[in-house]
């Protein structure tokens, strides 16, 4: 019986390990940059932000974040090989035909609400609350201000 847990503990080893390597291709460097980028902008030492998830898919990414009692959800770009931040919101970025109204292309953005599904589906509850509760949808500029994108400030349909 030892012999054939050890087997089991081998081979799933292995499969992560494997797995790992194959999802780490371009997207670690991706995650990476995207996390540093929202950390740059809005970390401060009287309020940590959080990055709990962030999927990318081509040009596009979506970025989990909390901060104290708020979270919600980034959407960022990448244009000459740079990403930004477009705009944030709360579960409308978890749509793909919401992404699509915000002009990301429907293969990608199909990708990204599916990417962000599965990335989402190992956080906590709490986690997943604090992103819910982020009202309408907010435009971003690079020095990290914000207005927003709805003047009802209304989640996208």
């Amino acid at each position: 019986m030892k012999n054939g847990v050890t087997l089991i503990l081998l081979i799933g080893a292995t499969a992560a390990w494997a797995t790992a390597g194959v999802a780490g291709s371009g997207d670690d460097a991706d995650n990476r940059a995207v996390r540093q980028l929202l950390m740059n902008m809005f970390d401060k030492p009287e309020a940590p932000l959080g990055v709990e998830a962030v999927v990318v898919e081509q040009d596009a990414s979506i970025a989990d974040w909390s901060q104290g009692d708020i979270g919600g959800r980034a959407l960022l770009r990448r244009k000459d090989g740079a990403w930004s931040i477009a705009l944030c919101a709360g579960d409308a970025l978890k749509s793909s035909v919401s992404l699509e109204k915000l002009g990301i292309a429907k293969p990608v953005a199909d990708a990204l609400a599916a990417k962000l599904s599965g990335a989402e589906g190992g956080l906590s509850p709490a986690f997943l609350e604090k992103f819910s509760r982020f009202d309408g949808v907010v435009a971003i500029d690079s020095g990290g201000g914000h207005s927003p994108v709805d003047p009802h400030h209304r989640p996208v349909p």
